[in-house]
């Protein structure tokens, strides 16, 4: 049956029999007749007891089947639901004068002839009975039945079967006919009665257990005349099973069959029915045919050349000489034809049970005749169930005792005292129950308690929370978050958005307008601008440029897709709907109708698709245009008031007859009843602005199914592939320009060179600096310093020795034999000599030391200009980086409106800058904002049930949470925005990164946050809520703009121009 909500339907209870039958009552007893009138009282005739019903009188069934076929029978019956024939009035005097009713004295009429059998005595009453034959229901009154009729023909059921909802209660119907029909078809014959006959009578919580054992057993038991997959070699062939060979030691039971005796019991485990009857040790002798045969389907023969149904077991056989025998291991049913999930199916559709617990599963009784079935349980199958039954109860009773904590006597669980006669239960008195009350509320407090507190327990063992997590299993902590600048409560959005409830439709249509702006001809504009284009309402001026150029590139599409060959597009939200537009009820103001407006119309809808609206003419005749495209295209379910639109715009209330009229046409245009024909281009800025959103809308849900729109998205397809080619290369790119920056400056010598810095300097290092930067004097010193002062005080002694003697080395000279004064000169010779030997070595190295500084220095040079030339790289492919992210998003959206994320309650954030065809603002570009806003739509109730799952939280906790957490609580699909900058940092604030989805969210914010931030500033400066404070530093005023003589400056709205439509836009 067609479930509702995934539950059976409830269906309207039967009439009673009573309800549409009468008895026709006896004729009473001549003493009771003869009593005269006057003797009769009133009060006594009231008192009567009402004559007994008839002994023939039928009862009402016992179930919804039995009661539904009795009152078939009693409507269809000729003899009781033939209505009685008409009696003069001599007739009806003399029944009366003898007592009778509803008839003759007798019973019978007279007029009639006498019926061939006992005649009834009760008749079907003179009412109207509804019957709907695809649910059996029937009603006594039409109201009922109209009303069922129509909540059936509602897409609110699903089918059991095959699982496709939104559909009628009839549609589903056919369909799940139609599923069990295909189901009965593929399922192999062969195991139908086997399949049926281990159900019937089974004990079984849950049909999915029943059918896995059922599966177990039958999956490798075949039967005669089965096809099958034959596995030859490696390769598998279709076959048939001609011919079954059970084992030889195989044991049957007498009434059992000789194949598979034991499949059919349940009650047996498999181990130990394969133990008696082994699957795998029958053979079977199969035939092999030809796939695709003749006499095989074609739903099955492209699947596996195999029908299941009777007429095609002897049809499609080829290459009869082709026998041969194997065993269970080597053969196989299509999984198309049997599986877990098709087995399932079959027992679901063919088996029943009660509510009861504990109650068996029983084969439907159509299905068991066809089968030949029992459909009675025997007296050891009753016993068996009722014995199930019983302990099964007694189970749950135990479990519950030990849940309470009630212990049993040892000897009420051993039975020792069954024999012996039970003692009399004292009687409580009321004190001791409400003791024995208040101990078993304790118990159960106590019991609860300890549970709570293991659960706690448990909490605190598991292992800590990985993140980022579930957003509902992170929580504020004022030690962590607070240093970290995050705010506990999200700041409050304002709430109070243009248009009310069809803010939504608004946002839309605008965000479609900017970025389809390039296929359609039309400029980028503001949400304010469009937001006051809407609101303008000033009967005495023309439309807005920017709602005029927008209702002309719309019609503009539409005219062009036609030209083009292309079929009448229809709303997106209607496709594969049958449209209907009654127009014979709709009544407008005064009385107009749909024939009023007819004669204005008709010529409008003709004229509108011949030609496109050009910008020569400023789009003359747009709003005729609009009349006849709305008179040809909508209908009152696309657009409901699509009639009082064309009649506002199109006529107008007939002027006073006190005042000067002037009418535009004869007095035959004139509706008749208050109305005159009016001009729509005079009439169009009066029109309330929910109808020119709703107008729009309608439009823009046409013109998304013409063939510009598909052009534009295949091509924005074919761009973001190149886009994301693009990115892979100049990421590529950029590793390698980091890599090879990188290798320029090595952490490791960097470490190095500052270890040295903090130690001892060596003490060559000075000198190494000094003969650099220091050039040596002629004399052997630099800067007054002797370049070596041990040979200078040697010479010095020397000289002196020389020249003027020394008194104390005079005796010892003359007295020193000759040899003494040689050796010293031979010594001042050697020493002379390494002084000239160490002086050359320090000249060579520091020679050497100056040759390695100026490759150096050299170097040096060379990589300031290589990390000069990187980091100018590094920059160009930033930018150009930045650019594709550009890209990559306006071509990414152009597709599919999406938001940048959802918060840790479910609550989306919108950002609509940027997508398509309107570019995002740049630093250059000023002015160049599209809404300037963050939006926020409220989360819907299955969303955040699903956030709250995986957090484990109930409903209550999840409540307060939120209360505590936002500052304004967004009803389900409710939308606020932000639009100041503090409002964005703030909200920014709030965000947890811990959170998976706030993490995300966090990271889409940061990526645009120069562009978002720059846009809100951009909007707050064009507004005049800020000054540039740049212009305020410099004192430079901003240009004033050209005026007309005697005007004031038009506003933001009246000042756009379509410069794509003029040919000097993008």
């Amino acid at each position: 049956m067609p479930l509702l909500k995934r539950k059976p339907v409830l269906m309207h209870p039967l009439p009673s029999l009573t309800a549409i039958v009468q008895p026709v009552h006896a004729p009473l007893p001549n003493a009771q007749a003869s009593t005269s009138g006057a003797d009769a009282s009133p009060s006594a005739a009231a008192t009567a007891a009402p004559p007994p019903p008839p002994a023939d009188l039928p009862k009402d069934g016992k179930d919804d089947d039995e009661q539904l076929e009795k009152l078939l029978t009693a409507l269809n019956d000729p003899v009781i639901a033939a209505p009685l024939p008409k009696r003069s009035q001599k007739d009806k005097a003399a029944d009366k004068a003898n007592g009778a009713v509803n008839g003759s004295a007798n019973g019978t009429v007279s007029s009639m002839p006498p019926p061939a059998g006992p005649v009834p005595s009760y008749r079907v009453k003179n009412v109207e009975v509804f019957y709907i034959p695809e649910t059996g229901e029937m009603f006594l009154d039409y109201e009922s039945f109209a009303l069922r009729r129509a909540f059936y023909e509602q897409p609110l059921f699903q089918c059991e079967v095959s699982g496709k909802s939104s559909l009628s209660y009839f549609k589903a119907l056919q369909n799940e006919s139609r599923e069990v029909r295909q189901l009965h078809s593929r399922f192999p014959r062969q195991l139908k009665k086997a399949v049926l006959q281990s159900v019937q009578f089974q004990i079984e919580g849950k049909l999915e257990t029943l059918a896995d054992r059922i599966f177990e057993r039958f999956v490798n038991r075949f039967f005669d005349d089965e096809k099958v997959f034959v596995d030859v070699q490696g390769d598998k062939y279709l076959a048939r099973i001609v011919h079954t060979f059970p084992p030889k030691n195989l044991v049957s039971p007498t009434d059992g069959p000789s194949f598979h005796p034991y499949a059919t019991d349940l009650t047996m485990s498999n181990d130990e029915v394969n133990e008696r009857d082994d699957p795998m040790k029958y053979f079977y002798q199969v035939r092999l045919i030809e796939e695709g045969g003749e006499g095989i389907t074609t739903e099955y023969a492209s699947t596996n050349g195999a029908s299941n149904d009777p007429e095609d077991d002897d049809k499609g056989e080829k290459w009869q000489g082709s026998v041969m025998e194997a065993q269970a291991d080597k053969i196989s049913r299509d999984r198309i034809n049997f599986s877990r999930a098709l087995l399932k199916r079959f027992i679901r559709d063919c088996v029943a049970r009660d509510a009861a617990i504990y109650s068996p599963w029983l084969v439907k009784k159509s299905v068991a005749a066809r089968y030949g079935l029992p459909t009675e349980m025997s007296d050891e199958v009753r016993a068996a169930i009722d014995q199930h039954r019983r302990s099964q109860m007694e189970k749950r009773k135990r479990d519950r005792d030990e849940r309470l904590g009630i212990v049993h006597n040892e000897d009420e669980e051993t039975g020792a005292d069954d024999e012996a006669p039970a003692p009399k239960k004292k009687k409580m008195t009321k004190a001791e129950r409400d003791a024995l009350r208040e101990a078993e509320k304790e118990e159960k407090e106590r019991i609860k308690r300890e549970a709570k507190e293991a659960e706690e327990e448990e909490k605190k063992k598991k292992k800590p929370t990985k993140y980022p997590c579930e957003d509902l299993m992170v929580e504020f902590n004022p030690e962590r978050d607070g240093p970290a600048g995050r705010i506990e409560v999200r700041p409050t959005p304002d709430a109070d958005v243009p248009f009310g409830d069809q803010f939504e439709a608004f946002l839309m249509s605008w965000s479609f307008l900017n970025v389809m702006g390039k296929p359609l001809g039309l400029s980028p504009f503001t949400v304010d601008d469009y937001e006051q284009a809407l609101y303008h309402s000033d009967p005495y001026t023309s439309p807005v440029p920017l709602l005029t150029e927008i209702h002309a590139v719309l019609l503009n599409a539409l005219v062009t897709d036609l030209a083009d060959g292309h079929d009448e597009v229809k709303p997106l939200s209607h496709t594969g709907q049958q449209i209907e537009n009654d127009t014979d009820y709709w009544e407008g103001t005064k009385g107009s109708t749909a024939e009023t407006l007819r004669p204005v119309a008709e010529p409008m809808a003709k004229t509108w698709r011949e030609r496109e609206l050009s910008t020569r003419d400023n789009r003359k005749g747009w709003e005729a245009a609009l009349v006849g495209c709305l008179w040809d295209r909508a209908t009152l379910d696309t657009l409901p008031h699509y009639l009082d639109n064309i009649l506002h715009l199109t006529f107008e209330n007939k002027p006073a007859p006190t005042r000067p009229t002037w009418s535009t046409g004869p007095r035959s245009d004139s509706g008749g009843s208050g109305l005159i024909v009016a001009k729509p281009d005079k009439r169009y800025t009066s029109l309330h602005h929910t109808h020119k959103l709703r107008i729009i809308d309608f439009l823009i849900e046409l013109v998304a199914q013409t063939a510009v729109i598909r052009d534009f998205m295949e091509d924005a397809t074919q761009q973001l592939t190149e886009v994301r080619k693009d990115q892979i290369e100049a990421r590529r790119e950029w590793r390698r320009v980091r890599a090879e920056r990188d290798a320029l400056e090595p952490k490791e010598e960097k470490k190095e060179d500052k270890e040295d810095g903090d130690g001892d300097v060596p003490m060559s290092d000075p000198i190494k600096g000094e003969n650099e930067s220091r050039p040596a004097s002629p004399n052997g010193h630099a800067n007054g310093t002797a370049a070596n002062t041990e040979a200078d005080e040697l010479d010095e002694s020397m000289m002196d020795d020389h020249d003027h003697g020394s008194p104390v080395s005079s005796p010892l000279s003359e007295s020193a034999p000759a040899q003494t004064g040689a050796q010293r000169r031979r010594a001042m010779k050697e020493k002379a000599a390494e002084r000239e030997a160490e002086e050359a070595m320090k000249a060579a190295k520091a020679a050497k030391q100056r040759e390695e500084d100026k490759i150096k220095r050299a170097e040096s040079k060379h990589i300031l200009q290589e990390k000069k030339r990187l980091d100018e790289e590094e920059a160009v492919l930033d930018t150009k980086l930045r650019q594709l992210d550009r890209d990559f998003r306006r071509f990414y959206y152009t597709l599919r409106a999406r938001p940048l994320g959802s918060d840790r309650y479910g609550n989306k954030v919108w950002w609509m800058d940027g997508l398509g065809s309107s570019p995002l603002p740049t630093d250059n570009a000023k002015g160049m904002w599209g809404s300037a806003r963050l939006y926020l739509q409220g989360a819907d109730e299955l969303e955040v049930e699903f956030a709250r799952q995986p957090a484990e939280l109930t409903t209550e906790e999840l409540e307060e949470r939120r209360n505590k957490d936002e500052g304004l609580r967004l009803q389900p699909g409710q939308w606020a925005v932000y639009d100041t900058p503090e409002q964005l940092e703030a909200f920014l604030s709030w965000l947890n990164p811990r959170g998976v989805r706030e993490l995300h969210l966090q990271r889409a914010l940061k990526q645009w946050w120069p562009e978002i931030e720059g846009s809100f500033h951009k909007r707050r400066l064009a507004l005049g809520i800020e000054k540039d404070a740049e212009e305020e530093t410099s004192n430079r005023r901003v240009r004033p703009v050209r005026r007309a003589a005697g005007g004031d400056e038009p506003a933001g709205y009246l000042s756009w121009k379509n410069r794509r439509a003029s040919g000097k836009g993008e």
